[in-house]
């Protein structure tokens, strides 16, 4: 096999990214390897660094052969695609207004304008090429109508016509539902056959590891090792991505529902597609699941939640409360934990312990609007080392956090704001294992406490067995 790229020793310049030290790397066409690691521990780190987004302090790259020192420099992505080395992120998206066929057209390399200088017969060379890799996509379908996963999937494709000989896939695979998966490792394959090699990175243990021909464990910007399918295991895996011995140490119960009266009642929730209203309670010490894999129906239950829906008759604590603004919820001590109103929840150039102090500061702060000094250490130095935000993100503004941080860091604001209810959406969706583990252990917490959680989420395996109940909605209404 050739040897496509092989890093050696790089470490690059600092920034709000996890740093790469002495990173290595070795890829060989044809290949599928996969990066696996922790958030932080520096796999989208390389990512910028294949696209010019982050400087090298020092290292070097052999591409095909062919020696590359850097020492200072931040390399353009112009110069990696040139040597054939493509970089896809989850950000990458298609232009909205244009269609399939249009959106592959404009991208293409001088070499292959050059070549189809027709405009028509490039048109109909482009129909043949997505007919062959990708059949079940219209050409002429608009990409605002097509999910992140096909957008992927057509980048892949583009990079390929492009002369890709390496393409980086980085934290793709983690948003993509399992059918996308499949499609999206069956594009993969075709494209392996002739040649092309993949580096594939996320940050779960998975089975579909098994897959890749090896896999790199990434810890603390470096790789710590790589493994072959043969030897993969996902507790061994574990704990090489930690750096220690990893064990899951969440109790899981499944109960019939809890007698005794509702700690939150929602009564005729809007019918939205539905045919009928729905109703919903939640006790005291119970983790009620939602299982909502189109998310039309938890929606809704957000908006209400939150003062931004319809006419719903709520109760907390069999009191009948109005939730006609955001404060009204909080007020009644439901605190909701979702990515759609993180913009609103957070102060995203204060740091995580002074967005903290904040929601400490809007439940107790005395007459002049204040907590206490001593109140407000504590809060910022030792309630926050006990969140799991790393000390190194915890000292960002809270823009610069990863989402699954931001999940933490949102329940905790919300304890410290009196919330005995919450609702929380997709929190574990893209958090790496470490991160994932220490969410659950916090929402089992709360329910020892005798808070009430409900917990919605896409993926009906993060709910099995976690929950005392589960509601599942399909399209349109609840099954």
């Amino acid at each position: 096999m050739e040897e496509l790229i092989r890093i050696r020793n790089l470490c690059t310049e600092d920034s709000n990214k996890a740093a790469l030290y002495n990173f290595r790397l070795q890829v060989f066409s044809g290949e599928l390897l996969a990066l696996v690691g922790l958030n932080g521990s520096g796999k989208s780190t390389l990512a910028d660094v294949l696209t010019g987004g982050i400087g090298v302090k020092r290292g070097d790259i052999f591409l095909r052969g062919a020696h590359v020192k850097l020492e200072g420099q931040r390399v353009s992505r112009l110069f990696f695609e040139k040597r054939g080395i493509y970089t896809i992120k989850n950000e990458n998206r298609l232009i909205g207004n244009l269609n399939v066929s249009e959106n592959m057209s404009i991208s293409l390399k001088r070499r292959m304008r050059d070549l189809l200088k027709n405009p028509g017969r490039k048109g109909t060379l482009l129909d043949l090429t997505l007919k062959e890799f990708l059949p079940l996509i219209n050409p002429q379908s608009n990409a605002l109508d097509l999910p992140p996963a096909i957008h992927w999937e057509i980048g892949i494709l583009k990079a390929y016509i492009e002369g890709a000989r390496l393409i980086v896939l980085d934290r793709i695979i983690e948003f993509c539902s399992s059918n996308e998966r499949r499609e999206l490792f069956r594009l993969i394959n075709i494209l392996k056959t002739k040649g092309t090699a993949f580096v594939v990175s996320f940050n779960k243990t998975a089975s579909f590891l098994r897959e890749f021909d090896r896999i790199g464990i990434v810890r603390n910007g470096g790789l710590s090792g790589i493994l072959h399918p043969s030897d993969y295991d996902s507790k061994t895996v574990a704990n090489l991505i930690i750096g220690r011995e990893y064990s899951e140490g969440i109790s899981i119960r499944k109960e019939s529902p809890v007698p005794g009266r509702p700690l939150l009642e929602v009564h005729e929730l809007s019918p939205g597609r539905s045919s009928e209203d729905l109703d919903l309670s939640l006790h005291s010490a119970e983790i009620l699941g939602i299982y909502d894999p189109v998310q039309d129906r938890s929606e809704e239950l957000i908006n209400v939640l939150s003062g931004s829906g319809g006419s719903t008759r709520i109760a907390v604590d069999g009191r009948a409360v109005e939730i006609s603004e955001t404060y009204h919820a909080v007020r009644a001590g439901i605190g909701i934990v979702s990515e759609k109103i993180f913009d609103t929840l957070f102060f995203m150039d204060l740091t995580a312990g002074e967005n903290l102090a904040i929601s400490a500061a809007r439940r107790s702060a005395g007459p002049g609007g204040n907590i206490p000094s001593s109140a407000d250490r504590y809060i910022r130095s030792t309630y926050l080392a006990h969140t799991g935000i790393p000390a190194a993100a915890a000292a960002l503004p809270v823009k610069y956090i990863e989402k699954d941080y931001l999940f933490l860091l949102a329940i905790h604001m919300r304890i410290l704001s009196g919330a005995r209810i919450f609702i929380l959406e997709n929190p574990v969706r893209r958090a790496d294992l470490l991160t994932h583990n220490m969410i659950y252990q916090r929402i089992e917490s709360l329910r020892k406490s005798g808070t009430g959680v409900i917990f919605i989420s896409t993926d009906f395996t993060e709910l099995d067995g976690f929950c005392d109940r589960i509601v599942q909605y399909d399209k349109i209404g609840a099954l």
